[in-house]
């Protein structure tokens, strides 16, 4: 099957937040709606960071320059890893792969371990505390399997997000950075073609990967190797449990147990 994927070109993001509106909408996503419930925190972005209810986020990182303020705008949330941390640790199965690539995750099986959080280099899925399950995006798999793009790529004004076959989102990817080169944009780099074997979100980053707030050489958190180590230990466990109850059970064949009265007194006490 085909792997698609998503193309965020942060130097045409103009940060209007319309993609993490759309997000909140087409998934039912709740926004707090009290006055003043959000402190400020001197920046323009909407929210520090992910939540249970926010799976996507534009991020607003400034800097300094002779020429005034450098803005370099970002895109977070799930990347769809290829070699996903999250379902590696998933112990409801509640996190698979799709054959496109898209990394699901189905708040009905999910046990509310929170080890999907604690393994993603990224940490992009979070609690939803008011169901008690993890959530992230799920690439708008519904309007994919319907052919249609997901909602943030749908309600971009400016174009800063295409979506299509990765091999061709990839290529697309790498033509824009050599373009940014060239008009002397030296640092801009594509972010997702190889890192954690590949992802289906990609990101072109305009000022380079640490300026867009990326993580250069993502890799599986210590969280995965040890539950590599207590999966089978876990697996033993179980078989030790089995094994004494299949024990108990032929060492209690033909046994009687004396026939009870009142207060436990057996029927040949009585007499």
């Amino acid at each position: 099957m085909t792997q698609i994927a998503i193309l965020y070109d942060s130097s045409k993001c103009v940060a209007c937040k319309g993609c993490q509106v759309q997000c909140k909408q087409w998934n039912m996503l709740p926004s707090p709606l009290g006055k003043n419930v959000e402190e400020f925190s001197s920046s323009y972005q909407s929210m520090p960071d992910l939540n249970g209810d926010t799976r996507l986020i534009v991020t607003y990182d400034e800097a300094g320059t002779a020429g005034g303020v450098e803005w370099a705008f970002g895109r977070r949330s799930c990347f769809h890893c290829s070699e996903p941390a999250c379902m590696a640790v998933c112990t409801g199965s509640a996190i698979s792969q799709l054959p496109d690539g898209t990394v699901m995750q189905d708040k009905t099986k999910c046990v509310g371990c929170k080890y999907c959080m604690a393994a993603c280099p990224f940490g992009t899925p979070q609690c939803r505390d008011s169901l008690g399950v993890a959530d992230k995006c799920n690439l708008c798999s519904d309007r994919v399997a319907m052919g249609r793009e997901p909602a943030c790529v749908q309600t971009c004004p400016a174009g800063a997000m295409t979506f299509g076959p990765r091999d061709e989102m990839v290529a697309a990817g790498k033509k824009r950075v050599q373009a940014l080169k060239a008009e002397g944009f030296g640092k801009a780099e594509l972010y997702g073609e190889t890192e954690m074997g590949g992802m289906h979100v990609l990101h072109v980053a305009k000022f380079g990967l640490e300026a867009h707030g990326l993580v250069r050489n993502p890799s599986q958190s210590d969280a995965v190797s040890l539950f590599d180590i207590l999966k089978p230990l876990a697996g033993l466990s179980v078989a030790a449990v089995v094994g004494g109850l299949a024990v108990s059970f032929v060492t209690g064949i033909g046994y009687e147990k004396d026939e009870l009265h009142a207060e436990g007194v057996t029927k040949e006490e009585e007499e």
